[in-house]
């Protein structure tokens, strides 16, 4: 537990001067571009849950081009503790811009007199049904090639689930009824997204341990 949070505060400190405040502007500006472009404050969410992450990729790289991945060893900080450190950085940075997103959600409600329903619960369970697929998807190949070596392989995930996500609306004409099954079945699809990200992201962690294990700094 001691090497987990030692790789946490590390990797804090490696990509706090990523958080600055032009990024913070950058993302707001483009929640509230597509937030009116798609007329629908719910997407401010999907906005923030995006710059997670982008956010989410740093330590990899910040560890890469500094050497810092291999001063973890000689700090004596276990592989698995490496593994398991970078998973619940990923969920604290989600968790933040969450939570920016949300704020900036019960701001534009007030402002706009908009009133607030079930929709951000549903858009909440989706986003984070997506950023832990793209993560489970994303963190084996980085703890395996490192940062340069995988970034391409690394963005194919969210490639495919845009792919999908613009058939699926291609394909599908009526959303009302969807919308309507998801609300009658709250409760069902939540504790179903809650056991399938649990599921992905165990299979996910074994494995980035077995290949970050095999990896040469």
């Amino acid at each position: 537990m001691m090497g987990i949070k030692k790789l946490i505060k590390l990797d804090i400190i490696s990509i706090k001067p990523y958080f600055t405040l032009k990024n913070f502007i950058i993302m707001t500006v483009l929640a509230l571009f597509y937030m009116e472009l798609m007329d629908s404050p719910n997407v401010i969410m999907s906005i923030t849950m995006i710059f997670a992450m982008i956010f989410s990729s740093y330590p990899f790289l910040v560890g890469e081009n500094s050497g810092i991945d291999g001063l973890y060893r000689i700090f004596s900080i276990d592989c698995k503790d490496v593994v398991v450190g970078r998973y619940i950085l990923a969920g604290l940075l989600y968790i933040m811009t969450s939570l920016i997103g949300l704020i900036f959600y019960l701001i534009i409600t007030l402002i706009k007199s908009i009133p607030m329903n079930i929709d951000i619960l549903i858009t909440l369970a989706i986003n984070f049904l997506v950023y832990a697929v793209v993560t489970a998807l994303q963190y084996p190949i980085f703890l395996k090639y490192g940062y340069t070596k995988a970034k391409t392989y690394a963005l194919m995930p969210i490639f495919i689930i845009g792919i999908i996500a613009m058939s699926l609306g291609f394909f599908i004409k009526d959303f009302k009824q969807i919308l309507s099954f998801l609300e009658q079945n709250k409760s069902m699809i939540l504790i179903s997204v809650i056991i399938l990200v649990v599921v992905i992201i165990f299979i996910s962690i074994k494995l980035a341990i077995k290949s970050y294990k095999k990896r040469d700094f």
